[in-house]
C-alpha cells in the first residue's frame, strides 16, 4: 500500500485488519473420573466463556510521503500475547485488563540522496519530547471497550455510540535524523511514556469483564500513530474535521476514514 496526499495535522498511523481465530478444543477425560452428561454440559459451557482467543498477528510495510515529499518505510510486526486480569489496584467490583504484546518497528529513509528527521516537542524535557511511533489498538463503534468510564471519561454520553476509541498498547523513539538508505529499529515499550509500564485498560466493571476482556485480545484495527513537532506534515484519515484536529492519523491500510472519539485511556497501575 502507498498513500500520498495533502496532509494536515495529524499523527502518523497505520490501520491494520485483524483475522480472529477460534480456540482449540479441551482433550478427553478419564473414563473412571468421567462427569455426568449433566456435569459434561456445564463444564463445557463454562469452558466455552472462558477459553481466550487466539492472539491476533498483523505484520507488513507502510510507505508514507510527507507534504516535502520526503519518504520513508515503516515495517511492523506486532502480536498481542495475552490479556491479565488484575485486581491489586482497582477497587472490589472492578478489575485492570492488562494486555501482553510483543511488537517490533523498523524506519527505514526511502528519499533518494536526502536525510529525513523528525522533530523533537519544544520545551519538553528528552526523552519524553522526542518524536514517537505510538501502537495503539482501534475498537469499532459501540464495542464494550469504547462505554468504559476510564476510556471515555470526559466525552458526553450521547457521543459514544457514535465513533470508535483506541487504546495505546506501545511506543517507541524513533531515531531524529536518518540518512538516506538509513534504517533504525528503536526498542519499543509498553503502555504510555509516562512509565506506567503496562498497557491495557482500568477499572473494567466485573458485569463488563468477559466482553471487554474477548475485544482487548481481538481489536477491530490497529494503528501506528506518529507524534513530534511535526506532525501536520502527515495526511489525516479521521472522518470528523472536529476530531482530525485532535487525534490525527496518516497511513490507513483500510479503505476509508477512521471513526474515531477523542478518548483519553487510564492504563492499568503496574503490579509486577
Amino acid at each position: 500500500m502507498r498513500r500520498s496526499a495533502a496532509f494536515g495535522t495529524a499523527a502518523l498511523t497505520a490501520v491494520l485488519a485483524l483475522t480472529s481465530c477460534s480456540s482449540p478444543s479441551t482433550g478427553a477425560t478419564d473414563t473412571d473420573s468421567r462427569p455426568s452428561p449433566a456435569e459434561s454440559s456445564a463444564e463445557a459451557s463454562a469452558e466455552a466463556t472462558t477459553t481466550p482467543a487466539q492472539p491476533a498477528d498483523f505484520a507488513g510495510t507502510a510507505h508514507v510521503t510527507d507534504v516535502d515529499n520526503y519518504t520513508f518505510d515503516i515495517t511492523y510486526s506486532y502480536r498481542t500475547t495475552g490479556v491479565r486480569r488484575d485486581t491489586s489496584n482497582d477497587k472490589p467490583g472492578f478489575s485492570s485488563a492488562v494486555i501482553g504484546t510483543d511488537a517490533e518497528l523498523t524506519v527505514t529513509n526511502t528519499t533518494s540522496g536526502r536525510t529525513l528527521s523528525f522533530e523533537p516537542v519544544s520545551g519538553i524535557v528528552a526523552p519524553f519530547g522526542d518524536p514517537q511511533l505510538q501502537v495503539l489498538a482501534y475498537f469499532n463503534p459501540g464495542r464494550a471497550v469504547c462505554s468504559l468510564e476510564t476510556v471515555n471519561s470526559f466525552l458526553a454520553t450521547k457521543e459514544k455510540p457514535r465513533a470508535g476509541c483506541t487504546v495505546q498498547l506501545n511506543f517507541a523513539r524513533p531515531a531524529t535524523t536518518l540518512s538516506a538508505g538509513g534504517k533504525d529499529t528503536p526498542k519499543v515499550f509498553a503502555g504510555l511514556q509516562s512509565g506506567q509500564g503496562d498497557a491495557g485498560v482500568a477499572a473494567v466493571p466485573d458485569a463488563q469483564w468477559a466482553a471487554v476482556e474477548a475485544e482487548l485480545r481481538a481489536p477491530d484495527n490497529f494503528l501506528i500513530a506518529y507524534v513530534g513537532a511535526d506532525t501536520d506534515r502527515f495526511k489525516n484519515y479521521l472522518c470528523s474535521e472536529k476530531m482530525s484536529k485532535l487525534t490525527p492519523f496518516v497511513v490507513s491500510a483500510k479503505p476509508g476514514c477512521v471513526n474515531l472519539n477523542p478518548s483519553a485511556v487510564r492504563q492499568p497501575k503496574s503490579s509486577r
